[in-house]
Protein backbone atom coordinates (compact mmCIF):
# COMPACT_ATOMS: atom_id res chain seq x y z
CA UNK A 1 0.00 0.00 0.00
CA UNK A 2 2.83 2.44 1.10
CA UNK A 3 4.43 1.76 -2.43
CA UNK A 4 1.17 3.07 -4.03
CA UNK A 5 0.41 5.70 -1.89
CA UNK A 6 4.01 6.59 -3.14
CA UNK A 7 3.29 7.21 -6.50
CA UNK A 8 0.02 8.87 -6.22
CA UNK A 9 2.39 11.14 -4.70
CA UNK A 10 4.84 10.92 -7.39
CA UNK A 11 2.25 11.42 -10.19
CA UNK A 12 0.57 14.11 -8.44
CA UNK A 13 4.01 16.38 -8.07
CA UNK A 14 4.94 15.68 -12.12
CA UNK A 15 1.20 16.53 -13.21
CA UNK A 16 -0.41 18.65 -10.63
CA UNK A 17 -3.78 16.39 -11.02
CA UNK A 18 -5.47 16.52 -7.35
CA UNK A 19 -4.85 13.51 -5.63
CA UNK A 20 -8.16 11.80 -5.44
CA UNK A 21 -8.32 11.82 -8.78
CA UNK A 22 -4.91 10.19 -9.62
CA UNK A 23 -5.97 7.77 -6.56
CA UNK A 24 -9.51 6.69 -8.42
CA UNK A 25 -7.51 6.33 -12.02
CA UNK A 26 -5.04 4.20 -9.91
CA UNK A 27 -7.75 2.21 -8.67
CA UNK A 28 -8.77 1.61 -12.09
CA UNK A 29 -6.00 0.13 -13.09
CA UNK A 30 -5.73 -1.67 -10.14
CA UNK A 31 -9.48 -3.41 -11.03
CA UNK A 32 -7.74 -3.98 -14.89
CA UNK A 33 -4.71 -5.97 -13.48
CA UNK A 34 -7.25 -7.96 -10.80
CA UNK A 35 -9.93 -8.66 -13.51
CA UNK A 36 -6.62 -9.50 -15.86
CA UNK A 37 -5.66 -12.07 -13.04
CA UNK A 38 -8.90 -13.56 -12.34
CA UNK A 39 -9.15 -14.39 -15.95
CA UNK A 40 -6.11 -16.14 -15.96
CA UNK A 41 -6.03 -17.94 -12.51
CA UNK A 42 -8.75 -16.98 -9.61
CA UNK A 43 -11.41 -18.23 -12.03
CA UNK A 44 -10.10 -22.05 -12.45
CA UNK A 45 -10.59 -21.89 -8.15
CA UNK A 46 -13.59 -24.96 -7.72
CA UNK A 47 -15.54 -23.44 -4.73
CA UNK A 48 -17.46 -20.90 -5.71
CA UNK A 49 -17.59 -19.09 -1.92
CA UNK A 50 -14.04 -19.23 -2.11
CA UNK A 51 -13.95 -17.63 -5.47
CA UNK A 52 -16.67 -15.06 -4.26
CA UNK A 53 -13.90 -14.19 -1.04
CA UNK A 54 -10.99 -13.96 -3.40
CA UNK A 55 -13.44 -10.90 -5.31
CA UNK A 56 -14.51 -9.64 -2.59
CA UNK A 57 -11.66 -8.80 -0.64
CA UNK A 58 -9.45 -7.35 -4.03
CA UNK A 59 -12.46 -5.09 -4.04
CA UNK A 60 -12.15 -3.80 -0.28
CA UNK A 61 -8.52 -3.85 -1.12
CA UNK A 62 -9.10 -1.11 -4.32
CA UNK A 63 -11.97 0.38 -2.17
CA UNK A 64 -9.66 0.97 0.68
CA UNK A 65 -6.98 2.61 -1.34
CA UNK A 66 -8.85 4.48 -3.11
CA UNK A 67 -11.24 5.91 -0.59
CA UNK A 68 -9.29 4.80 2.75
CA UNK A 69 -12.17 4.93 5.81
CA UNK A 70 -14.81 6.30 4.14
CA UNK A 71 -14.99 2.60 2.01
CA UNK A 72 -16.84 1.92 5.48
CA UNK A 73 -19.80 4.32 4.14
CA UNK A 74 -20.19 1.23 0.87
CA UNK A 75 -19.80 -1.15 3.70
CA UNK A 76 -22.59 0.46 5.77
CA UNK A 77 -24.82 1.07 2.50
CA UNK A 78 -24.34 -3.19 1.91
CA UNK A 79 -25.32 -3.75 5.39
CA UNK A 80 -28.29 -1.64 6.01
CA UNK A 81 -29.94 -3.27 2.48
CA UNK A 82 -29.24 -6.64 4.28
CA UNK A 83 -30.70 -5.59 7.73
CA UNK A 84 -33.67 -3.99 5.77
CA UNK A 85 -34.67 -6.93 3.97
CA UNK A 86 -34.10 -9.07 6.84
CA UNK A 87 -36.60 -7.31 9.46
CA UNK A 88 -39.10 -5.69 7.11
CA UNK A 89 -38.97 -8.01 3.96
CA UNK A 90 -42.62 -7.21 3.05
CA UNK A 91 -41.62 -3.23 2.48
CA UNK A 92 -38.37 -3.48 2.25
CA UNK A 93 -38.10 -2.54 -1.10
CA UNK A 94 -39.22 0.91 -0.05
CA UNK A 95 -37.52 1.47 3.08
CA UNK A 96 -34.33 0.82 0.80
CA UNK A 97 -35.08 3.40 -1.41
CA UNK A 98 -35.19 5.72 1.13
CA UNK A 99 -32.37 4.48 2.64
CA UNK A 100 -29.89 4.04 -0.30
CA UNK A 101 -30.86 7.34 -1.89
CA UNK A 102 -31.12 9.44 1.48
CA UNK A 103 -27.16 8.25 2.55
CA UNK A 104 -25.90 9.63 -1.15
CA UNK A 105 -27.38 12.66 -0.67
CA UNK A 106 -26.49 13.02 3.08
CA UNK A 107 -23.23 12.65 1.52
CA UNK A 108 -23.44 15.47 -1.37
CA UNK A 109 -24.60 18.11 1.86
CA UNK A 110 -22.01 16.64 3.97
CA UNK A 111 -19.17 17.04 1.11
CA UNK A 112 -19.88 18.26 -1.91
CA UNK A 113 -21.10 21.88 -1.51
CA UNK A 114 -18.41 23.58 -2.63
CA UNK A 115 -18.31 25.70 -6.18
CA UNK A 116 -16.19 22.59 -7.75
CA UNK A 117 -16.74 19.09 -8.49
CA UNK A 118 -14.97 16.81 -5.32
CA UNK A 119 -14.47 12.97 -6.29
CA UNK A 120 -15.09 11.57 -2.45
CA UNK A 121 -16.12 8.37 -1.66
CA UNK A 122 -19.84 9.30 -2.89
CA UNK A 123 -18.42 8.85 -6.70
CA UNK A 124 -18.91 5.49 -5.91
CA UNK A 125 -21.50 5.72 -3.45
CA UNK A 126 -23.84 7.05 -6.53
CA UNK A 127 -23.04 3.81 -8.48
CA UNK A 128 -23.90 1.49 -5.23
CA UNK A 129 -27.28 3.71 -4.57
CA UNK A 130 -28.65 2.12 -7.94
CA UNK A 131 -27.24 -1.18 -8.12
CA UNK A 132 -28.72 -1.54 -4.51
CA UNK A 133 -32.04 0.45 -4.79
CA UNK A 134 -32.72 -2.30 -7.81
CA UNK A 135 -31.81 -5.25 -6.54
CA UNK A 136 -34.59 -3.81 -3.60
CA UNK A 137 -36.77 -3.93 -6.61
CA UNK A 138 -35.77 -7.18 -7.78
CA UNK A 139 -36.02 -8.86 -4.80
CA UNK A 140 -39.42 -7.53 -4.00
CA UNK A 141 -40.19 -8.84 -7.72
CA UNK A 142 -38.67 -12.07 -6.81
CA UNK A 143 -35.11 -12.66 -7.15
CA UNK A 144 -33.44 -14.87 -4.60
CA UNK A 145 -32.38 -12.74 -1.55
CA UNK A 146 -28.94 -12.75 -2.08
CA UNK A 147 -26.45 -14.47 0.96
CA UNK A 148 -23.88 -11.48 2.48
CA UNK A 149 -21.23 -12.93 1.45
CA UNK A 150 -23.17 -12.62 -2.09
CA UNK A 151 -24.14 -9.13 -1.26
CA UNK A 152 -21.02 -7.73 -0.32
CA UNK A 153 -19.29 -9.50 -3.35
CA UNK A 154 -21.61 -7.42 -5.84
CA UNK A 155 -21.30 -4.23 -3.90
CA UNK A 156 -17.33 -4.24 -4.32
CA UNK A 157 -16.84 -6.35 -7.51
CA UNK A 158 -13.55 -5.11 -8.61
CA UNK A 159 -14.82 -4.52 -12.33
CA UNK A 160 -18.42 -2.09 -11.41
CA UNK A 161 -17.09 -0.63 -7.55
CA UNK A 162 -15.79 2.79 -8.72
CA UNK A 163 -17.62 4.18 -11.50
CA UNK A 164 -20.31 1.86 -12.95
CA UNK A 165 -20.94 0.69 -15.07
CA UNK A 166 -24.20 -0.77 -13.00
CA UNK A 167 -25.46 -4.07 -13.40
CA UNK A 168 -27.67 -6.56 -11.69
CA UNK A 169 -27.23 -9.52 -8.88
CA UNK A 170 -28.00 -12.19 -11.62
CA UNK A 171 -25.23 -11.34 -13.70
CA UNK A 172 -23.25 -11.21 -10.90
CA UNK A 173 -24.82 -14.50 -9.41
CA UNK A 174 -24.46 -15.86 -12.62
CA UNK A 175 -20.91 -14.91 -13.30
CA UNK A 176 -19.60 -16.25 -10.18
CA UNK A 177 -21.29 -19.73 -10.75
CA UNK A 178 -19.87 -19.92 -13.93
CA UNK A 179 -22.88 -19.87 -15.97
CA UNK A 180 -22.75 -16.35 -17.58
CA UNK A 181 -20.64 -17.38 -20.67
CA UNK A 182 -18.77 -20.95 -22.24
CA UNK A 183 -15.00 -18.89 -22.76
CA UNK A 184 -14.38 -15.29 -22.31
CA UNK A 185 -14.13 -12.61 -25.26
CA UNK A 186 -11.00 -12.65 -26.79
CA UNK A 187 -8.37 -10.68 -24.74
CA UNK A 188 -7.95 -7.64 -27.67
CA UNK A 189 -11.57 -6.43 -26.99
CA UNK A 190 -10.85 -5.61 -23.45
CA UNK A 191 -7.16 -4.40 -24.59
CA UNK A 192 -9.31 -2.31 -27.27
CA UNK A 193 -11.79 -0.68 -25.02
CA UNK A 194 -9.41 0.46 -22.44
CA UNK A 195 -6.82 1.91 -25.02
CA UNK A 196 -10.12 4.02 -26.04
CA UNK A 197 -10.48 4.80 -22.36
CA UNK A 198 -7.19 6.13 -22.32
CA UNK A 199 -7.39 8.18 -25.56
CA UNK A 200 -10.77 10.12 -24.39
CA UNK A 201 -8.62 10.70 -21.06
CA UNK A 202 -5.82 12.34 -22.13
CA UNK A 203 -7.56 14.23 -25.06
CA UNK A 204 -9.92 15.48 -22.54
CA UNK A 205 -6.81 16.97 -21.13
CA UNK A 206 -5.89 18.52 -23.94
CA UNK A 207 -9.19 19.69 -24.91
CA UNK A 208 -9.44 22.44 -21.79
CA UNK A 209 -5.87 23.97 -23.38
CA UNK A 210 -7.92 24.42 -26.71
CA UNK A 211 -11.13 24.98 -25.28
CA UNK A 212 -10.73 26.44 -21.65
CA UNK A 213 -13.71 27.16 -19.80
CA UNK A 214 -12.46 30.12 -18.03
CA UNK A 215 -12.57 31.60 -21.20
CA UNK A 216 -16.59 31.86 -21.51
CA UNK A 217 -16.10 34.21 -18.22
CA UNK A 218 -13.81 36.59 -20.34
CA UNK A 219 -14.56 40.49 -21.64
CA UNK A 220 -12.62 38.63 -24.62
CA UNK A 221 -15.67 35.79 -24.92
CA UNK A 222 -18.34 38.42 -24.22
CA UNK A 223 -17.51 40.52 -27.40
CA UNK A 224 -17.44 37.97 -29.59
CA UNK A 225 -21.23 37.52 -31.92
CA UNK A 226 -23.77 35.13 -30.46
CA UNK A 227 -22.66 32.36 -33.22
CA UNK A 228 -19.40 31.97 -32.00
CA UNK A 229 -20.40 31.99 -28.80
CA UNK A 230 -22.69 29.41 -29.24
CA UNK A 231 -20.43 27.41 -31.29
CA UNK A 232 -17.68 27.78 -28.92
CA UNK A 233 -20.10 26.75 -26.17
CA UNK A 234 -21.02 23.60 -27.80
CA UNK A 235 -17.96 22.71 -28.60
CA UNK A 236 -16.39 23.21 -25.02
CA UNK A 237 -19.86 21.11 -24.07
CA UNK A 238 -19.44 18.15 -26.01
CA UNK A 239 -15.84 17.65 -25.21
CA UNK A 240 -16.62 17.80 -21.56
CA UNK A 241 -18.04 14.54 -21.49
CA UNK A 242 -15.22 13.03 -22.69
CA UNK A 243 -13.85 12.72 -19.51
CA UNK A 244 -16.58 10.18 -18.80
CA UNK A 245 -16.61 8.63 -21.97
CA UNK A 246 -12.83 7.72 -20.91
CA UNK A 247 -13.42 6.35 -17.43
CA UNK A 248 -16.58 4.31 -18.15
CA UNK A 249 -14.28 2.65 -21.13
CA UNK A 250 -11.77 1.92 -18.84
CA UNK A 251 -14.44 0.24 -16.43
CA UNK A 252 -15.90 -1.51 -18.90
CA UNK A 253 -12.75 -3.12 -20.40
CA UNK A 254 -11.85 -4.52 -16.79
CA UNK A 255 -15.53 -6.46 -17.37
CA UNK A 256 -14.45 -7.12 -21.03
CA UNK A 257 -11.46 -9.10 -19.52
CA UNK A 258 -13.55 -11.49 -17.49
CA UNK A 259 -16.13 -12.02 -20.18
CA UNK A 260 -18.95 -10.33 -17.25
CA UNK A 261 -20.20 -8.01 -20.11
CA UNK A 262 -21.52 -10.90 -21.62
CA UNK A 263 -25.05 -11.13 -22.73
CA UNK A 264 -26.90 -13.85 -23.69
CA UNK A 265 -30.06 -12.29 -25.26
CA UNK A 266 -28.22 -10.73 -28.10
CA UNK A 267 -24.80 -13.03 -27.71
CA UNK A 268 -22.63 -10.40 -27.41
CA UNK A 269 -19.76 -9.00 -24.80
CA UNK A 270 -21.85 -5.42 -25.32
CA UNK A 271 -24.32 -6.26 -22.44
CA UNK A 272 -22.36 -3.29 -19.80
CA UNK A 273 -21.53 -0.69 -22.52
CA UNK A 274 -21.90 2.72 -21.15
CA UNK A 275 -21.01 4.60 -24.23
CA UNK A 276 -22.05 3.86 -28.21
CA UNK A 277 -18.88 6.41 -29.17
CA UNK A 278 -19.51 6.24 -32.59
CA UNK A 279 -23.60 7.15 -32.65
CA UNK A 280 -22.88 9.88 -29.75
CA UNK A 281 -20.38 11.94 -31.86
CA UNK A 282 -22.71 11.57 -34.70
CA UNK A 283 -26.16 11.96 -33.19
CA UNK A 284 -28.51 14.57 -34.64
CA UNK A 285 -30.76 14.76 -32.03
CA UNK A 286 -31.17 15.08 -27.94
CA UNK A 287 -32.86 11.63 -28.22
CA UNK A 288 -29.83 10.27 -30.15
CA UNK A 289 -27.71 11.72 -27.13
CA UNK A 290 -29.57 10.01 -24.89
CA UNK A 291 -29.99 6.91 -25.84
CA UNK A 292 -26.10 6.58 -26.41
CA UNK A 293 -24.68 8.38 -22.97
CA UNK A 294 -24.38 6.57 -20.10
CA UNK A 295 -26.67 3.77 -21.24
CA UNK A 296 -26.57 1.86 -18.08
CA UNK A 297 -28.08 4.40 -16.05
CA UNK A 298 -30.73 5.22 -17.95
CA UNK A 299 -31.35 1.60 -18.42
CA UNK A 300 -31.69 1.36 -14.85
CA UNK A 301 -33.98 4.86 -14.95
CA UNK A 302 -36.50 3.62 -17.15
CA UNK A 303 -36.91 0.37 -15.37
CA UNK A 304 -36.94 1.58 -11.98
CA UNK A 305 -38.36 4.55 -12.29
CA UNK A 306 -40.35 5.15 -15.61
CA UNK A 307 -42.10 2.09 -15.08
CA UNK A 308 -43.01 2.30 -11.91
CA UNK A 309 -44.86 5.39 -12.53
CA UNK A 310 -47.58 4.33 -15.32
CA UNK A 311 -50.02 4.32 -12.70
CA UNK A 312 -50.07 8.17 -12.77
CA UNK A 313 -51.14 7.37 -16.38
CA UNK A 314 -48.87 10.09 -18.11
CA UNK A 315 -45.48 9.94 -19.59
CA UNK A 316 -44.66 13.80 -19.02
CA UNK A 317 -44.99 13.57 -15.67
CA UNK A 318 -42.92 9.93 -15.45
CA UNK A 319 -40.15 11.83 -17.40
CA UNK A 320 -40.53 14.41 -14.96
CA UNK A 321 -40.03 12.12 -11.71
CA UNK A 322 -37.36 10.22 -13.87
CA UNK A 323 -35.24 13.58 -14.23
CA UNK A 324 -36.12 15.05 -10.92
CA UNK A 325 -34.79 11.74 -9.23
CA UNK A 326 -31.19 11.94 -11.64
CA UNK A 327 -30.52 15.69 -10.39
CA UNK A 328 -31.00 14.50 -7.23
CA UNK A 329 -28.95 11.62 -7.56
CA UNK A 330 -26.23 13.32 -9.14
CA UNK A 331 -26.13 16.11 -5.87
CA UNK A 332 -27.03 19.20 -4.57
CA UNK A 333 -25.76 21.93 -6.59
CA UNK A 334 -28.58 24.17 -8.73
CA UNK A 335 -26.98 22.95 -11.57
CA UNK A 336 -27.94 19.53 -11.94
CA UNK A 337 -31.50 20.71 -11.64
CA UNK A 338 -31.66 23.32 -14.86
CA UNK A 339 -29.56 20.63 -16.09
CA UNK A 340 -32.31 18.38 -16.16
CA UNK A 341 -34.82 21.03 -16.32
CA UNK A 342 -33.66 21.40 -19.90
CA UNK A 343 -33.15 18.09 -20.82
CA UNK A 344 -37.00 17.67 -20.24
CA UNK A 345 -37.86 21.38 -22.07
CA UNK A 346 -35.83 20.46 -24.91
CA UNK A 347 -37.08 17.03 -25.27
CA UNK A 348 -40.50 18.02 -25.13
CA UNK A 349 -39.69 20.56 -28.35
CA UNK A 350 -37.66 18.10 -30.23
CA UNK A 351 -40.73 15.61 -30.01
CA UNK A 352 -43.21 18.44 -30.73
CA UNK A 353 -41.08 19.04 -33.71
CA UNK A 354 -40.62 15.52 -34.76
CA UNK A 355 -44.38 14.54 -34.80
CA UNK A 356 -45.43 17.59 -36.64
CA UNK A 357 -46.79 17.09 -40.18
CA UNK A 358 -46.24 20.59 -41.03
CA UNK A 359 -42.47 20.68 -40.08
CA UNK A 360 -41.94 17.40 -41.76
CA UNK A 361 -43.01 19.15 -44.44
CA UNK A 362 -40.75 22.05 -44.37
CA UNK A 363 -37.83 19.81 -43.23
CA UNK A 364 -38.09 18.12 -47.01
CA UNK A 365 -37.80 20.73 -49.00
CA UNK A 366 -33.71 21.24 -47.30
CA UNK A 367 -31.61 18.95 -48.77
CA UNK A 368 -30.17 16.04 -46.44
CA UNK A 369 -26.51 17.50 -46.26
CA UNK A 370 -27.65 20.52 -45.35
CA UNK A 371 -30.31 19.42 -42.72
CA UNK A 372 -27.99 16.94 -40.99
CA UNK A 373 -25.59 19.40 -40.74
CA UNK A 374 -27.86 21.80 -38.95
CA UNK A 375 -29.28 19.25 -36.70
CA UNK A 376 -25.80 18.01 -35.19
CA UNK A 377 -24.84 21.85 -34.93
CA UNK A 378 -28.22 21.86 -33.20
CA UNK A 379 -27.75 19.16 -30.88
CA UNK A 380 -24.42 19.85 -29.68
CA UNK A 381 -25.14 23.68 -28.92
CA UNK A 382 -28.36 22.71 -26.95
CA UNK A 383 -27.06 19.72 -25.00
CA UNK A 384 -23.86 21.93 -24.11
CA UNK A 385 -26.42 24.86 -23.60
CA UNK A 386 -27.95 22.36 -20.52
CA UNK A 387 -24.47 20.94 -19.58
CA UNK A 388 -22.99 24.59 -18.05
CA UNK A 389 -25.23 24.13 -15.27
CA UNK A 390 -23.55 20.28 -15.01
CA UNK A 391 -20.72 21.38 -14.87
CA UNK A 392 -20.20 24.78 -14.07
CA UNK A 393 -23.06 24.18 -10.44
CA UNK A 394 -23.67 27.18 -9.38
CA UNK A 395 -26.17 29.80 -9.79
CA UNK A 396 -23.37 33.36 -10.71
CA UNK A 397 -21.61 30.80 -12.93
CA UNK A 398 -24.78 29.45 -14.76
CA UNK A 399 -26.37 33.11 -15.72
CA UNK A 400 -23.04 34.31 -16.72
CA UNK A 401 -22.65 32.25 -19.02
CA UNK A 402 -25.95 32.21 -20.19
CA UNK A 403 -26.83 35.73 -19.69
CA UNK A 404 -24.07 36.43 -22.27
CA UNK A 405 -25.85 34.56 -25.02
CA UNK A 406 -28.95 36.12 -24.12
CA UNK A 407 -30.27 33.16 -22.70
CA UNK A 408 -30.60 31.53 -26.62
CA UNK A 409 -31.26 27.91 -26.25
CA UNK A 410 -34.38 28.27 -23.84
CA UNK A 411 -36.04 31.03 -25.95
CA UNK A 412 -35.41 29.33 -29.45
CA UNK A 413 -37.30 26.35 -28.19
CA UNK A 414 -39.88 28.24 -26.90
CA UNK A 415 -40.35 29.97 -30.60
CA UNK A 416 -39.94 26.51 -31.64
CA UNK A 417 -43.17 25.33 -29.69
CA UNK A 418 -45.01 28.27 -31.02
CA UNK A 419 -43.68 28.30 -34.63
CA UNK A 420 -44.56 24.42 -34.55
CA UNK A 421 -48.25 24.54 -32.39
CA UNK A 422 -49.62 27.74 -35.29
CA UNK A 423 -48.19 25.50 -38.08
CA UNK A 424 -49.85 22.43 -36.96
CA UNK A 425 -53.34 24.52 -37.25
CA UNK A 426 -52.50 26.11 -40.49
CA UNK A 427 -50.96 22.74 -42.20
CA UNK A 428 -53.27 19.97 -41.43
CA UNK A 429 -52.01 16.43 -42.64
CA UNK A 430 -54.30 15.24 -45.50
CA UNK A 431 -56.43 12.18 -45.02
CA UNK A 432 -55.29 9.08 -46.47
CA UNK A 433 -57.66 7.77 -49.53
CA UNK A 434 -58.95 4.57 -49.05
CA UNK A 435 -58.87 2.42 -52.35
Amino acid sequence: MALLYGIVEHLHGMTGVDIPAIKLFTGLVLAQLFCLSYRFFFSKIAVYQVRQAVCLAFGLFIGYFVWDIFILHHVLSALGFYIIFMLFRNHGSEINFFYQLGYVVWGYYYHNLSPDYAINWTTSQAVLCLKLIGLGFDVREGTAMPSLLELLGYTFNAGTYLVGPVDDINRYISFMKKELFKEPPPLKMGLVRVASGAFYIALSQLVTLVIPTGYMFSSHFNHLSLPFKLLYIGAWGHTSLYKYLGVWCIAESSCMYTGYTYTKKTDSWNGLRNMATYDFHMATSLQGIIDTFNINTNKWCFKYIYKKCKFLGSKNLSQVIVLLFLALWHGLHLGYLTCFVQEFYYMFMENMVKRSYAMKQLASRIPLPVRNVGLWLYTKVFLSFALVGFELYTYDNITTIYSSVSYFCPIAAFVMIIVTTIANVIVKKKPEKKE
